[in-house]
């Protein structure tokens, strides 16, 4: 289940980037709903009878998804634990499916032997496995028929999978003081990280009509929201509950029968209007995007105000309860970081892919400067993603240099693995964009995502939605957070996005000068 938790925080916050920036609002259209298809987990292999666990998804009290959960004992006594979640958005009409697989086996004294995880964000599935030596890693990437494997270290002992650490909290009984055990999982790669399991006492919960009883657990991990739930004596989870915030409500993923889950699959959740910021203007105050600067004021609707960084063009300044944030053209931050995260190949960015470097070494002939490079590679990217459609929920850079297909996340994570590959420096920036509306000149923030580029020691702004032959970047952007696109830095990103969701209100203060 925490597997679980850190994608579906992965797919709900980059499934909600508004598309692209020159768009304006439309009036809400009907999606189309397809059935799910049937479920494919683990390779065939000979086995006892299979286990199956199903769980209904819902967000806000609405469904958007199911879950399956499944054990096999595999003949050499070996046990593989499978989950897939098939979750539904709908955002702006168009329905986004998106489904992750895992896969985790252990010797029959419980030692790790592989993990495996498929994501299918795009619409080419990404796929990784590790297959554990006695002191060795084999870890294989591949997506659409290519593949990378590299030999890294077994990490030092002890840590747990994330089945053997319920197993290993439910063996410890009642201790009312918190545990933290370090947890290995594909979600977050193979580097083990700290969980910490906080018991609060037991509930009671209805599973197919059945009273189930079990132990409320409060558990905390790095860059994830707090989660709750309850476990029953055999380790195995029967509901789990995050909330995400005043604009998303409380995700619950509850055990029911398969009938219920399937049920829940066929669900679709307007993603779209949870990020949503209708802002107010001052008096002659004008659209954001065509002017040289812009100047807001950030409050919170309620609790403390979400941080929200300087960067690139984006200044913030603290007075009490409210940021002042001046976006200005041209503007950058200082570049201070260590270079080699910036440059780094990662899952969703791996510019090493020669479809990668073909698109960036012909889009940057002639450029003669880094900033001509930059200018150069954006352009490209818009005109070379030529399907611009919100049915992609996170495609990586080499499927989506394949398909030229996707939303705002697509041109941002492309345009990275372009820079990169050429040397410059990149990160992505997520935040929300000002579009204009068809029946209301005030507009609304929705959420979106960009790049920047380090370029002689500072950080710009470059957003690849916008049209060729105009700004690279327009002051109608609010920068959230920044990440390197490591699977650390995503999820890290995802939280920092879905606590902004309906807890913000903007007030557009002041722009600058026209522009011509």
């Amino acid at each position: 289940m925490r597997l679980t938790l850190i994608f579906l925080l992965a797919i709900l916050a980059f499934s909600v980037g508004s598309g692209f920036g020159d768009r304006t609002l439309a009036a809400d259209l009907p999606g189309v709903v397809e059935e799910a298809s049937d479920v494919k987990i683990g390779p065939p292999t000979a086995e006892a009878e299979p286990q199956d666990r199903w769980f209904a998804c819902t967000l806000g009290e609405k469904p958007c998804g199911r879950l399956l959960e499944r054990t096999r004992i595999l003949e050499d006594g070996s046990r593989s634990v499978e989950t897939e979640l098939v979750l539904r958005f709908i955002r702006d009409g168009t329905a986004t499916d998106t489904r992750v697989s895992s896969r985790m086996v252990t010797d029959a004294s419980g030692r790790l032997q592989e993990m495996e995880i498929i994501q299918t964000l795009g619409n080419v599935p990404l796929r990784s496995t590790w297959r554990f030596r006695d002191d060795k890693v084999e870890e294989t990437r591949s997506q659409g028929g290519r593949s990378e494997r590299t030999i890294r270290a077994r990490p030092a002992e002890p840590w747990f999978t994330p089945s053997g650490a319920l197993s290993e909290i439910t063996r410890l009984g009642e201790v009312e003081t918190p545990m933290t055990l370090r947890v290995v999982d594909p979600a977050n790669g193979l580097e083990p990280i700290e969980v910490t399991y906080q018991r609060l006492g037991s509930a009671s919960v209805m599973v197919g009509g059945e009273i189930r009883v079990g132990v409320r657990w409060e558990i905390r991990q790095p860059n994830a929201p707090l989660v709750e739930e309850i476990i029953d004596a055999s380790g195995e989870t029967l509901v789990s509950r995050t909330r995400l915030g005043a604009g998303l409500g409380v995700l619950e993923i509850a055990r029911t029968t398969k009938a219920a889950a399937a049920m829940a699959a066929k669900g679709g959740l307007e993603i779209l209007e949870a990020g949503e910021v209708r802002p107010r203007f001052a008096a002659g105050v004008g659209r954001p995007d065509v002017v040289d600067s812009v100047e807001l004021r950030v409050t919170p609707r309620m609790g403390e105000l979400i941080p929200i960084e300087s960067c690139g063009a984006q200044q913030v300044r603290r007075e009490g309860d409210v940021l002042k944030v001046v976006v200005t053209m041209g503007e950058g931050t200082p570049f201070d970081s260590p270079v080699d995260v910036f440059l780094a190949a990662t899952p969703v960015a791996d510019h090493h892919d020669p479809a990668i470097r073909r698109f960036a070494n012909r889009a940057i002939r002639g450029s003669e400067t880094p900033r001509a490079r930059a200018d150069a590679l954006r352009r490209s990217v818009y005109r070379h993603i030529s399907r611009k459609e919100l049915s992609t929920a996170f495609a990586t850079a080499g499927e989506t240099v394949r398909q030229r297909r996707g939303d705002c996340t697509e041109h941002a994570v492309l345009l990275a693995a372009a820079l990169r590959s050429v040397g410059l420096p990149s990160r992505v920036v997520n935040g929300l964009i000002w579009i204009r509306s068809a029946d209301d000149n005030r507009g609304a923030y929705l959420w979106h995502m960009w790049t920047q580029v380090a370029i002689d020691g500072r950080w710009f702004d470059l957003d690849a939605t916008l049209p060729p032959d105009g700004p690279a970047f327009h002051p109608g952007h609010l920068a959230i957070t920044t990440g390197d696109l490591s699977p650390e830095s995503l999820n890290a990103s995802g939280t920092q996005m879905l606590e902004v969701f309906g807890a913000i209100d903007i007030e557009v203060i002041r722009t600058g000068v026209e522009k011509r």
